[in-house]
């Protein structure tokens, strides 16, 4: 995971590392550390840590979506008779023929395609991302309720082929990441503010149990790009 980050940063050092606003894709982790214990109906904390990837995504309008996958892209464009390379960020897999790749791979350029199993979206429109309330900024918070219901692909309770578990059961996920005021690192640069952050990941699940389940941990968050619309407005 660190790896693709450094990559990523790597590719856009002036223009990540420059900007001063949130807009654009921000790439980090989640690790959760507390979970209800079924018993006692408190959050104890665990032996293993339990790591979740996690995509952001801040456009011009500072509304921040929660993203299942995005790619990054790039398409190269004639302006004033010269040719420019532009960024894409794209969700929607149906667009990724109409750009070029970033990187070269056995010969030839590809995306840098970036994934969390950790959230899926029941939406009709688009399983890709939801829209969370809030900001990104130290000492705010971002939140959202993710919702599965009984008949999704994916329903833990639902079994295709048992004749008593013909459906699921509804399944909901109040998500909500609090930052914390200033980063919790050691790096004494500056400039790290300004495209890292870290908070606190609570989560609280209902429709697994007779009694909601509350999962929390840490994350942190990485700017990696300051491109502030996904999919070059299609499709939004």
């Amino acid at each position: 995971m660190k790896n693709i980050i450094v990559m990523i940063i790597l590719l856009f050092p002036i223009v990540v590392m420059a900007d001063e606003n949130r807009y654009g894709l921000w790439v980090g982790q989640i690790e959760l550390d507390q979970v209800t214990e079924i018993t006692s109906g408190t959050i104890q904390p665990v032996k293993h840590v339990f790591d979740m990837k996690l995509l952001l995504h801040v456009d011009k309008d500072n509304v921040v979506r929660l993203l299942r996958h995005v790619t990054i892209m790039q398409k190269t464009e004639i302006i004033d008779e010269e040719e420019t390379v532009r960024r894409a960020l794209i969700t929607d897999d149906s667009l990724i023929p109409d750009y070029e790749g970033i990187v070269r791979r056995d010969g030839k350029l590809a995306g840098i395609r970036l994934g969390s199993l950790a959230f899926g979206f029941s939406s009709e429109s688009d399983t890709s991302q939801t829209t969370m309330e809030g900001a990104i900024a130290e000492g705010q918070q971002i939140s959202c309720t993710l919702t599965m219901n009984e008949d999704h692909p994916t329903n833990p309770f639902k079994h295709l082929y048992h004749p008593d578990h013909k459906k699921g059961k509804k399944i909901s996920r109040n998500i909500k990441l609090t930052f914390n005021n200033k980063p919790d690192n050691n790096n004494t640069d500056p400039d790290d503010e300004k495209y890292a952050l870290d908070g606190i990941y609570e989560e609280k699940i209902t429709g697994l149990h007779k009694q909601p389940i509350s999962i929390a941990g840490s994350f942190n968050i990485q700017h990696v790009s300051v491109v502030d619309i996904l999919n070059d407005g299609k499709n939004q």
